[in-house]
């Protein structure tokens, strides 16, 4: 097969044919293991750019590029240095040694570049902004506490991916890509990733093309399409073609196409980087699909953000305008910024990116160890939420595990049994490991003396099974009588209808398999006819031959399964393309409902509209019916589509390539086990263990993971809206500052609690979930609202009233004029200075030398003394009753339940109690009054500090304090409360008491998990907003492989779809042309050089040169090239000129790794 070629001309990028004179060139090509003889390769050759030729006896290098679409198949072989009957095992390994193997390289990130991407995040920008305004005010100690904490959750999200990635990739490698490769004449199964240039592929229905490929076909096919039967080839993700396309012997397929019918042999002519898919990934976009539940965590930052720049715009405007703070740059010189970190700190929620990384990479490890991998991570929140699972029965519901019920044959036609498991055996085809070949195969007695050369047939053409015409045909030959039959094997209806005494046969045929049905049979019809040809050649007259029943036991498992599916709020139904009556008895061995239709009643409601068999209309009929049978594949997209227009979120099982369809458009498609790759392509969920319970463990999983998503959410939201009104009222409305110190071990703390949960033990809902964010914000606004009231009260106690003092003789840390005057003017009176308004210096020789600097009077450094450490040892007290009472707040978001009834994990209660512990000591013992007031504005020993009971406080032997009148008076100090501990855990617990209440209260008011009636639920379900997670996706290429990792557990890659320009250029591969001695041959070097960029100077030889492969092992054996025609190459000088690079270059003979 000849054609011309386009040449591109001197730094020219563009794949026009400029004009040149064609020259006759003598062309020979010669290949290892293949026919000694030449093969016309046209080349239009131009002059180099000197204009001169090289002369002889130099070298001089060209390069070239083939079209394999417009190449013959021998030209393809020889270029390819292949056979027909593939390679050995040592060509393939030498060639995967060349080559590399058969994927998409992985992307090296740096570890370090790893690590620093955990911090570039808006979370983690506003905590750098706190740790600069740390630095700026010279605050050390939280400056270096603030960076702790940013680096601690960056390695434990760091840690835990890493980790999450390696088991995915384990668990994920039987996922591994296959294909059925000739080597050494045999077919082999192997890893896509095995396969090199040169490879003979066997192709078939449901398979992804795992390279690019040159289809092959008998040889006299070539060049005749009417005398082939072709292949449909759908690449649409690539191409955007709406339709598959026809590929006949000859034509090329592109990685990652996927095959919607026919069965050939073709050769690999390029793999990994250099197929148009790999290529097309090195230069162009590539997309990014975020998981919905990243979306709603982002949603929930953006609110915690919102809220903290408003409280810190508050503040500002009221401490600087309203209290007349000042503020200056040093240590203790600007409180008012100082206490703006409590905000910032305290309200963001830093663990959030940690907290989620770590509950998706163990929930997408743990959901692969019970045999779900989950191809995107948005299909975790739809199988949370799914309440309809549309099941496929064979091998899902049943074993597929087939037998022959040999008892129960139905021969006709004049055959008997044994002829009939004969002529069965002859019509399968064992190399594609179909279960009904197999049987069928396995079945007959005489197996291994069937064929040749054990036996007497040959098969000469198998016609595999597609869903639409519903059956195979095999072309065999009787070597011993030279005779040549047509065996045809199928759904016996079809088979039926092409018999020559239909009309006398078929009611007994039709009362054979609805018999067999009533017993749970598959039946499965045989027909004979003479000679050659296709199904419907001219003169064709078809034998029936009769039935064999095929019978597949429903699992051990599966009943107790579907109750489960029942008990999880989840409608089990099935999708069978059986007939009713087998669907019915399966139905009924496995305890489900029996109302199962068959397809043409949907088809036939869907069309009239209106009542529809006792139903207001066709939706409500799919949404009660129990299954449908005598289902095609296309047909289960319009279930999914009518249930889905019904507001159920639907998961759709499937294992062909017909069912893709169905399998995207559902909420949740998943690939069982043994599904083709074109269905585990489409589908969000692949299964690694047969059966239904591998799903419904899935849906647990599922359920568990969203279940700590939701509690975290809740309980961020919650905290923050806590820390920000709490401390931002306590501010504005009291003037009164919290130490940043306290506020980021708290962080911490909690820190190690939220991670702690999401490995919580939870108990999954019993309905299916889904986000409400405005129910989150509601339940999170409260419950923070409550906490800051809680604090509120405590503060108030304390700080305004002697409740404490009065009630149980604590010291009082009350700070109002009302209780400080009368004892300030008892305790100066007791150092014999009886008047309160004298100056402080005046009064040094009672006080001591330090107070000699003092400007103000006795009373005021009193009263500032007395506030300062009332206030430093309150905020211990604060600081203990937020940390408990807020993580505390863990055990009642997590279960619906009663929190002391349910169990919380055990690394949850350690996280608690540790934290607490550390909370209970540091509010108990402080920090000996850091941060204290600048030395400037303060004095030590203080002679006017000591506390109500009249001891010196504990804790504190600086008994440093600022002087009245300066700044340092509001500086946020820590002094322990001791035992005012004992009162921060009581008033935690009594106001704990009230939260269970107040949560079902909100469960009730909200309607969660439809609390008020089942008619409330059915309304919320209807109701519930669904994600569009899968919106835009269809526009997108997302084929693979790549490198697998928790959040791409197929290893799928996605890109942009590639242009018409680069569409074009798709089959062309470069080769590499060395001159020697007068002399073309084909070089290794560019197939080993690894470079998408190629010289674009066109190069001029002799045209009495000839070309061969360089490492041919043959003489050479010219032959003149026709004046025409020709196979497409097209040459390029390497040396001079401007490099260009190819728009759309898809690079190998075979080529680089």
């Amino acid at each position: 097969m000849t054609a011309p070629c386009a040449v591109r001309g001197p730094n020219k990028q563009s794949s026009e044919v400029p004009q040149h004179s064609k020259m006759s060139s003598t062309v020979e090509l010669a290949a290892a293991g293949a026919p000694d003889h030449a093969v016309d390769l046209a080349a239009v050759i131009s002059q180099p750019a000197n204009g001169s030729p090289p002369e002889p006896g130099s070298s001089s290098k060209v390069e070239a590029e083939v079209d394999f679409a417009k190449i013959s198949v021998k030209e393809a072989f020889q270029l390819l240095k292949a056979t027909p009957a593939g390679l050995s095992e040592a060509q393939a390994a030498e060639r995967l040694a060349e080559f590399g193997p058969n994927r998409l390289p992985e992307s090296s990130t740096n570890p370090i570049l790893r690590f620093l991407g955990y911090l570039w995040n808006p979370l983690s920008w506003a905590m750098e902004v706190a740790a600069v305004l740390a630095i700026i005010l010279l605050d050390y100690a939280d400056f270096a506490l603030i960076v702790a904490l940013l680096l601690l959750n960056a390695t434990i999200s760091f840690v835990e991916e890493s980790n999450a990635d390696k088991a995915i990739k384990a668990l994920a490698g039987a996922l591994a890509p296959k294909c059925r490769a000739l080597r050494g004449g045999q077919v082999r199964a192997m890893d896509a990733s095995d396969i090199v240039p040169g490879d003979v592929l066997l192709v078939r229905l449901g398979d992804i093309v795992p390279a690019d490929i040159k289809i092959l076909g008998e040889e006299e096919e070539e060049g005749a399409e009417e005398a082939a039967a072709p292949m449909q080839i759908d690449q649409a993700a690539l191409t955007g073609e709406s339709l598959p396309v026809k590929k006949f012997p000859g034509d090329v397929a592109f990685s990652g196409s996927t095959v919607k019918q026919g069965e050939r042999h073709a050769l690999v002519y390029a793999t990994g980087v250099n197929t148009f898919f790999g290529r097309a990934a090195a230069l162009i976009g590539s997309t990014n699909n975020v998981a919905n539940i990243q979306k709603v965590m982002t949603k929930i930052g953006a609110a915690c953000l919102i809220t903290i720049g408003l409280w810190i715009v508050v503040e500002l405007a009221v401490q600087f305008g309203g209290y007349g703070h000042s503020c200056f740059i040093g240590a203790g010189r600007c409180p008012t910024l100082t206490n703006l970190l409590v905000i910032i700190v305290g309200g963001i929620p830093i663990a959030m990116p940690t907290v989620l990384s770590v509950t998706l990479a163990l929930g997408a490890a743990q959901l692969a160890k019970h045999g779900a991998i989950v191809a995107r991570m948005s299909a975790v929140e739809e199988m949370a939420g799914m309440d309809v699972l549309c099941s496929d029965k064979t091998g899902t519901l049943t074993l597929n595990k087939l037998s022959i019920d040999i008892a129960a044959a139905h021969p006709m036609g004049g055959v008997d049994v044994n002829d009939l498991l004969k002529y069965a055996a002859l019509s399968a085809d064992t190399v594609g490991e179909e279960a009904i070949d197999l049987v069928l195969h396995n079945t007959y007695c005489d197996k291994d003396r069937l064929w040749a050369p054990a036996g007497p047939y040959t098969r000469l053409r198998f016609v595999p099974f597609n869903p639409t015409d519903k059956f195979t045909l095999a072309v065999v030959r009787d070597e011993s009588s030279d005779k040549v039959v047509r065996l045809m094997k199928g759904a016996p209806q079809v088979v039926l209808k092409r018999a020559h005494n239909y009309e006398a046969i078929h009611k007994e045929v039709e009362q054979k398999i609805r018999d067999y049905a009533s017993r749970g049979y598959r039946a499965l019809g045989f027909g004979l006819a003479a000679g050659p040809g296709g199904p419907d050649a001219p003169g064709t007259q078809w034998q029936f031959l009769g039935l064999l029943p095929l019978f597949d036991p429903p699992r051990h498992d599966t009943a107790e399964t579907i109750e489960r599916c029942h008990a999880q709020g989840i409608a089990v139904k099935m999708v069978t393309g059986d007939q009713a009556l087998i669907g019915v008895e399966t139905a009924r061995q496995l305890g489900m409902g029996t109302n199962i239709h068959k397809i043409e009643v949907l088809l036939q409601a869907k069309a009239a509209g209106g009542l529809v068999d006792g139903h207001a209309d066709v939706g409500q009929l799919v949404e009660a019916a129990d299954g449908f049978a005598e289902v095609f594949p296309e047909h289960k997209f319009e279930i999914v589509a009518m249930l889905q227009g019904r507001d159920h979120m639907v998961g759709m099982t499937g294992d062909g390539v017909n069912d893709a369809p169905a399998l995207k458009k559902a909420d949740v498609g998943i690939a069982v086990h043994g599904a083709t790759e074109a269905a585990r392509g489409a589908a969000d969920i692949v299964l690694t263990e047969p059966g239904l319970s591998v799903i419904v463990e899935a849906v647990i999983g599922a359920r568990c993971i969203f279940q700590r998503m939701t509690t975290y959410a809740k309980y961020t939201v919650a905290m923050t809206f806590r820390v920000c009104f709490t401390f931002g009222i306590l501010t504005i409305a009291y003037n009164w500052y919290f130490p940043t110190i306290l506020i980021v071990l708290l962080a911490v703390f909690n820190d190690g609690a939220m991670i702690a949960l999401s490995k919580d033990r939870v108990t999954p809902s019993p309905t299916p979930n889904s986000w409400r964010l405005r129910d989150i914000f509601i339940v999170g606004i409260v419950y923070g609202l409550y906490l800051t009231l809680s604090t509120w009260v405590l503060y108030h106690l304390a700080a305004k009233t002697s409740f404490f003092e009065n009630a149980i003789g604590m010291f009082s840390l009350n700070d109002t004029d009302a209780a400080l005057i009368p004892f300030c003017s008892r305790m100066l009176a007791s150092r014999g200075i009886t008047d309160p308004s004298a100056a402080a210096a005046s009064v040094a020789d009672l006080l001591g030398p330090q107070y000699a600097a003092v400007g103000g009077s006795v009373m005021d450094q009193c009263l500032v003394e007395q506030r300062y450490v009332r206030g430093a040892q309150l905020r211990t007290l604060v600081y203990a009753q937020v940390s408990i009472s807020g993580q505390a707040l863990v055990f009642v978001v997590r279960s619906t339940r009663h929190s002391f009834t349910t169990l919380a994990g055990g690394l949850t209660y350690l996280a608690f109690f540790g934290a607490q512990a550390a909370s209970t000591l540091i509010a108990a013992l402080g920090f000996g009054g850091y941060a204290p007031p600048p030395a400037a504005e303060s004095l030590q020993p203080c002679s006017l500090c000591a506390t109500s009971l009249g001891y010196h406080p504990t804790f504190w032997p600086s008994g440093r304090v600022p002087v009245a009148g300066t700044e340092g008076r509001f500086i946020a100090s820590v002094i322990g409360c001791t035992y005012y501990v004992v009162v921060a855990w009581v008033w935690s617990l009594i106001w704990y008491v009230a939260l269970d209440p107040l949560k079902w209260l909100l469960i009730w008011a909200l309607n969660e998990d439809g609390v008020r009636s089942s008619a409330s639920w059915k309304r919320f379900v209807r109701s519930r907003s669904r994600p569009p997670v899968k919106t835009g996706e269809e526009a997108q290429v997302t084929l693979g492989p790549a490198a697998a990792t928790y959040l791409n557990p197929m290893g799928r890659a996605s890109l942009q779809r590639p242009s018409a320009a680069m569409l074009a250029r798709a089959s062309v591969i470069p080769v590499e042309v060395v001159a020697v001695n007068g002399l073309r041959r084909v070089s290794g070097a560019m197939a080993r050089r690894g470079s998408l960029e190629v010289a674009s100077h066109l190069a001029a030889l002799k045209s009495s040169q000839s070309l061969i492969p360089s490492s041919s092992p043959f003489g050479r054996r010219s032959v003149q090239r026709p004046a025409a025609g020709g196979a497409a190459v097209q040459q390029h000088r390497a040396g001079g000129g401007a490099a260009a690079r190819h728009s759309s270059l898809p690079t190998q003979l075979p080529s680089p790794k």
